[in-house]
């Protein structure tokens, strides 16, 4: 049924109908073939963290290099081959599924497939799709060839229908692309309906997509809008970069499915990379291409992989999932082979490339390739004769001006979205508008009063160009959705460029008018209607010219380190050659000409000139002289610059003609000439915007601290042929000699951890939010407990509220109402609960310049009670780094993922750091296993079951587990839509006791191949809005499990609460903080210098810059006259 609804859904966007009357469709079956490809990035396996002083050892360094003759230290950086001589084709209608442990080179063969290019060193072989070049698709049909990178890059404040209705609007195609009588609106509405049916998204329509700082929709639904996002692009040939990651089984079954539908019926040629691959995803797909360290390991065929492993000497263990199998054989730790063939197997990447290069299934490949070449020959020509002048280019649907219109509607619906943001810029603009007005409240038309004048009409033009500052840090927060958005071919980087500049129009005018209405009637400058509209189209000019600017320094500067660095030098000449503080007769001739290329220069003569040309500035003491009892009137004069003899008062115009060099015939050529430097930041800003491109790609680099790396690799780092990490994500180098290493006993283990007998329960929890105009419940009725050592695993459908329950157990959630009981040992939480209990987010945030040994003792120093000595403290984190065993990490850097510590590492620090602090009730996880390959997600399960049966209490979410991985589980509790239990009880072995409940209730009966984890979300309809079955909510709540599960919380409460009556029913530590705020203020103190000492490009930028301001300070000033 499922399927079904997905093909008609499917037909209506990319049928045999739209094929048959779309000039569009009947040009684009293109295929994908490659031969001979290599691809070769710039990486070093591994390094040294430089630290500021090396800026002073550097030379010292080098010249002992040369005494010792290490000639390689004076090289350039190594070039890597990432991908290796890959040949084969990606017909139209076929799916490939391309498997790989993170780092062997998946993403880098989907990014050149993608026509994603960019950043590497070289790219060699032949890449065509359908005859065409890779050079000739990106110039001309760039639309067709689409790269999904696994990254959900979004507008957070945009909802999901505009999201997709932005993109829809940019790629609808013409008229003679659409079908008879189809408008716009139409196709726009056909296509939204579908794709919100096909991925189960139209309940989030008006809600948020969000972000990790912007409540919005779920993981698992933003990563559907992302699918559909791509979806819309319509593209003949689509590279999938690991697109499941955060969703659930059901979910992600879905997925592929309806891309392999798409696939079909659009005849389209498409890759998928999946990092867990269920057995149900992997019978989807045509062909398999199993990477390993950059080297082809097996391209042909999805259904004889096994044999071909097989035949080579491998076993398939029981219950493994194909794609485990075919990921496993890669892993000397992992693979399993047959008795009396481990002398006979390959054993390393090149001897899987050369027993693949002699096999009949390449032989194959190679017969199918040359077949289709010629097919394709035939094909070119045919299509050349189909393209008419509105098909033949196809970079963009859009013509530019309706980019820009798009754009600007678009940037609006980001920005009303963020209104709070909005609201309160210009409250504070109204806010430090009274303030300043106050300083220079009512300004006397007298002599008294005329450098105030200049002062305000200074500040108000730096303080509004100043505010265009904030558009810096913007221009590279949206920097990827733009590039993303780029290479879906949605619209021309100046079109996104020439929108931000329409949509400052009208909101630059509201914030200037804000704060020139309240300065400059309060400051009581001249009060005339052409005045002011001046001083304000002045200020409002003026202020475009500088968003433009700050933006342009943004699209052209490589990164936000850079860019500060220019614009506080920027801001230094803005300042000190406005006219103000050094006035243009004064300033030094080797660099007054700096004020001409200064627009703010220009304003601040515009405005004075305005201000003070029909002024007539009462002289009063003590510049009218002379004075005294005695002075008469007639003989008084004043001495103030542009005054004549005998006069009391000076003519404003020749105030500023004398003393600044000024003129009211200036005025309209200065706002000519800021309009003119507002256009030219736009056109700059714009051509840098087209300029960028994507970071280079290239090997990832394990960094470690000096002296902490371990020898083999630091001996290779000084020799610059370090082997650290593989090509791409970076598995280290240690890892080969894992097995070598002392491995962890469960006597180990117990020893390292804090055991405890504390039992949480929690019973009729409900979580209500404020939603439109009512409410929405995500939790509802939610009972259950955590007891130490069992491992339970929190699971849904993506939506069904498995995050906020964990959020709301472990007392985070700050936003809507939250009641139920939450109870440890039968009593109400202490103080102390969060700091008792560990939290491993899903996202690994961790500061980046910390190693691995200090993140856990900074965790261990500021959590653990304050009686506990600082040693024992320390050395309860080296039990935690043997337990994860990242003895030999211990001292890397954990960075960010390319630059650092791999995915897989990082979620073990994140683990870690919350171990470290050592929970004495819980340990709750949010998604510990979401974007590791299978294996990976493997070994940190396997870890948490050891931490389990070592006497730890663990709650953790969990998507797309297979069997095996199931299997190390004690617990379900599993919800559904709406935040319900659905389930909550042991698993049992097999996951027998949760299927024996299911099929008592009347499910259907679980196949002995199936996975039980994907079993009961199917049986329970997870995310499908169609689901017409029995209310598995309903059934739970009237079920005798319910009940017993009730009668064993209410028996748990009252034997814990009995067992700790002797403790006086009180915990021993029940502060919020462990440790006083003086050591978290040392503590803080000594990890924020240590992050600048390890980041010397900061310093090193201060260090110029406060060198050339103060240059450029002392220059204008120089040799100063004292009188």
């Amino acid at each position: 049924m499922a399927d079904q609804n997905i093909e008609r859904l499917m037909s209506r966007m990319f049928g045999h109908g739209r094929q048959e009357t779309s000039e569009e469709e009947k040009t684009r079956h293109v295929g994908v073939v490659f031969r001979h490809l290599t691809v070769k990035g710039v990486g070093l396996g591994a390094k040294i963290q430089p630290t500021v002083g090396d800026l002073f050892m550097a030379l010292p360094r080098k010249i002992g290099a040369v005494f010792s003759g290490n000639k390689k230290a004076h090289g350039g950086p190594p070039i890597r081959t990432i991908i290796n001589d890959f040949s084969g084709v990606i017909k139209p209608g076929e799916m490939v599924l391309v498997l790989g442990r993170p780092g062997s080179g998946c993403s880098t063969f989907l990014k050149v497939l993608g026509n994603q290019r960019a950043g590497f060193k070289s790219v060699e072989g032949d890449v065509c799709y359908g005859g065409e070049s890779a050079a000739t698709m990106a110039k001309e049909f760039r639309g067709e060839v689409l790269y999904n990178p696994e990254d959900d890059l979004h507008y957070a404040t945009l909802s999901v229908k505009r999201t997709l209705e932005f993109a829809l609007r940019t790629r609808t195609p013409g008229k003679e692309s659409r079908m008879d009588g189809e408008s716009r609106e139409q196709y726009i509405k056909v296509f939204l309906k579908a794709l919100t049916q096909l991925f189960w998204i139209e309940h989030t329509l008006n809600t948020f997509v969000g972000s990790e700082h912007v409540r919005g929709v779920s993981g698992g639904e933003r990563k559907r809008v992302s699918i559909a996002e791509a979806m819309i692009t319509k593209a003949s040939t689509q590279m999938w970069d690991n697109s499941t990651r955060g969703l659930d089984a059901s979910t992600a079954l879905e997925y592929v499915n309806s891309i392999r539908t798409l696939t079909t019926m659009a005849k389209i040629s498409t890759a998928v990379a999946l990092y867990q691959a269920g057995e149900s995803l992997y019978k989807a797909f045509d062909k398999v291409l199993l990477i390993d360290e950059g080297r082809c390991c097996y391209y042909g065929p999805a259904d004889a992989a096994v044999e071909y492993f097989e035949n080579l000497g491998f076993e398939r263990p029981e219950r493994w999932t194909t794609a485990d199998f075919l990921t496993s054989v890669t892993d000397k730790h992992e693979r399993r082979v047959r008795e009396g063939w481990y002398d006979r197997i390959p054993k390393t990447p090149e001897q899987f490339e050369a027993a693949f290069r002699g096999s009949e299934i390449e032989k194959a490949n190679w017969r199918e390739l040359d077949g289709y070449q010629s097919l394709v020959e035939g094909q070119i020509r045919r299509r050349a004769e189909a393209m008419t002048k509105k098909t033949a280019k196809k970079n963009y649907t859009l013509p530019f001006y309706l980019q820009v219109l798009a754009c600007t509607n678009e940037h609006f619906f980001v920005m009303l979205g963020d209104r709070q943001t909005l609201i309160g810029k210009w409250s504070g603009i109204l806010f430090q508008g009274l303030i300043v007005g106050s300083l220079f409240f009512n300004m006397p038309k007298t002599t008294q009063g005329v450098f105030e004048r200049g002062g305000v009409m200074f500040f108000m033009l730096l303080f509004n160009a100043l505010l265009a500052l904030a558009e810096l840090t913007a221009a590279f927060q949206s920097r990827p959705i733009m590039m993303k958005h780029k290479a879906f071919s949605f619209y021309r980087p100046a079109a996104y460029a020439i929108a931000q500049v329409v949509i400052d129009l009208p909101l630059v005018l509201i914030q200037v008018s804000i704060f020139d209405l309240v300065v400059y009637f309060m400051s009581n400058l001249q009060r005339t209607p052409s005045q002011f509209f001046i001083s304000l189209l002045i200020l409002w000019t003026l202020t475009l010219a500088m968003y433009s600017f700050f933006r342009a320094i943004g699209a052209w500067a490589g990164s936000l380190d850079v860019a500060t660095r220019f614009t506080g030098l920027a801001i230094q000449i803005f300042v000190t050659y406005t006219g103000y503080l050094i006035p243009p007769k004064k300033m030094r001739p080797w660099l007054s000409w700096l004020r001409w290329i200064n627009p703010v220069q220009y304003g601040f003569e515009g405005l004075m000139s305005n201000e003070f040309y029909n002024l007539e500035i009462q002289c009063v003491p003590p510049v009218l002289v002379p004075t005294g009892p005695d002075a008469r009137p007639q003989f008084q004069s004043c001495a103030l610059q542009g005054s004549e003899p005998g006069k009391t008062s000076v003519s404003g115009k020749n105030y500023i003609m004398t003393g600044f060099d000024y003129t009211r015939s200036h005025l309209w050529r200065n706002i000519g000439i800021i309009i003119g430097f507002w256009l030219f930041f736009v056109a700059l800003a714009a051509l840098g915007m087209e300029r960028q491109k994507p970071n280079a790609g290239g090997g990832a680099v394990t960094v470690f601290k000096r002296g902490g790396a371990p020898k083999a690799v630091e001996k290779a780092i000084k020799e610059k042929d370090a082997n650290g990490t593989d090509a791409e994500a970076g598995r280290e180098s240690s890892d080969d000699n894992r097995d070598e290493r002392p491995q962890n006993s469960g006597g180990g283990m117990r020893e390292g951890i804090a055991r405890n007998e504390t039992v949480f329960t929690f019973q009729n929890v409900n979580f209500t939010i404020p939603y439109e105009k009512g409410e929405r419940k995500l939790l509802q009725g939610v009972n259950g407990y955590v007891r130490p050592g069992e491992l339970t695993a929190l699971m849904g459908a993506s939506g069904a509220g498995k995050t906020t329950l964990l959020n709301t157990l472990a007392q985070r959630e700050d936003a809507g109402v939250v009641t139920g009981d939450f109870l440890v040992d039968g009593r109400p939480l202490p103080l102390s609960f969060q700091r008792s209990t560990g939290f491993a987010e899903q996202m690994d945030i961790h500061e980046p310049t910390a190693t691995v040994r200090e993140a856990f003792r900074f965790s261990a120093l500021l959590r653990q009670p304050k009686e506990v000595p600082k040693k024992e403290k320390y050395e309860y984190v080296e039990k935690i780094i043997d337990l994860l065993e990242m003895h030999d990490l211990a001292e890397a850097i954990i960075g960010e993922i390319g630059h650092g510590l791999n995915q897989e590492q990082r979620k073990k620090v994140t683990i870690g750091v919350e171990l470290a602090s050592k929970p004495e009730l819980l340990l709750f996880l949010d998604e510990p296993t979401s974007g590791l390959d299978s294996q990976a997600a493997f070994n940190i399960v396997r870890f948490l079951r050891k931490l389990a049966d070592a006497g730890q209490a663990i709650l953790c979410t969990i998507h797309q587990p297979s069997a095996v991985l199931f299997e190390e589980f004690d617990e379900l509790l599993l919800l559904k839509s709406g935040g319900r239990v659905v389930f909550h009880g042991t698993l049992g072995k097999d996951s027998k006791d949760m299927i024996e409940y299911f099929e008592e209730n009347g499910a259907k009966e679980c196949p002995k191949d199936e996975n039980p984890a994907e079993y009961m979300l199917e049986v329970i309809g997870a995310g499908d809005p169609n689901y017409d079955g029995p209310d598995w909510a309903d059934i739970w709540e009237k079920s005798k499990d319910a009940k017993d599960r009730q009668g064993e919380i209410q028996r748990l409460v009252q034997d814990r609460r009995q067992a700790t009556a002797g403790q006086g029913g009180a915990r021993k530590d029940d502060r919020e903080y462990a440790m006083p705020y003086s050591t978290q203020i040392l503590a803080v103190i000594k990890r924020c210098f240590i992050a600048y000492w390890r980041t010397p490009q900061y310093f090193f930028g201060k260090l110029v810059l406060h060198i050339i301001t103060g240059m450029h300070q002392h220059t204008p000033v120089q040799h100063l006259a004292i009188s």
